[in-house]
């Protein structure tokens, strides 16, 4: 190999075990970031509530029953992906970092946060598809779904976390400010539709 040739390992992180993919998480170093993490546990989320779609099926309409579970299971995949779509999305903030290029560095924020958004745009709608599960849901699937909603609201947080700390880096005082704004406004209207989740799931419970 020619001494200025560079050789570029691409790795694949949706594809990796749960201990390998936690390692990399952890690693200060590595490519993996918040975004990675809410994205995965959106993915947990989905896959909580397919259980509980699946636990409770008799109670929906077959018609209703497979929307949800098609619904489910394509975001489930669609989170899983963005694992890797989020190291993508930071590459280019990484490296105007690296260069120390002011103007570059304001340019790669909204890409860098890019994925981050569309998991908290995620699950807002996901809430939606956890809500409608919740009237109809027993014993049976009820701690299912109720983990569901939690992981999907832990997700959110994470997510907005990072867009908060990524924002706070541009020197455009409108653009944070909007930016905390939305994700205000995001959770407090999130958070009535989690409560009745929960009162729900904590009824079937009972």
């Amino acid at each position: 190999m020619a001494e200025n040739d560079k050789k570029f390992i691409i790795e694949i992180f949706r594809k990796k075990d749960a201990e390998e993919l936690t390692k990399a998480l952890s690693d200060a170093e590595g490519k993996l970031h918040i975004g990675s993490a809410a994205a995965l546990a959106a993915a947990e989320a989905c896959a909580m509530a397919l259980r509980a779609a699946a636990a409770d099926a008799d109670k929906l309409e077959a018609e209703r029953r497979d929307y949800l579970l098609r619904n489910l299971e394509t975001q489930r995949a669609y989170m899983v992906y963005l694992i890797d779509e989020d190291v993508k999305g930071r590459n280019i903030l990484k490296r105007a970092r690296k260069e120390a290029d002011e103007q570059k560095i304001e340019a790669a924020l909204h890409p860098a946060c890019a994925i981050s958004d569309e998991i908290i745009s995620s699950v807002r709608n996901l809430l939606e598809l956890f809500d409608e599960l919740s009237a109809v849901c027993t014993a049976e699937g009820a701690a299912f779904l109720g983990s569901a909603a939690e992981l999907a609201m832990a997700a959110l947080r994470c997510a907005r976390l990072y867009v908060l700390a990524t924002s706070g880096m541009s020197g455009d005082e409108t653009f944070r400010f909007v930016t905390r704004r939305e994700n205000e406004l995001t959770l407090e209207g999130c958070a009535p539709v989690v409560e009745r989740i929960l009162a729900r799931v904590e009824a079937a419970l009972r």
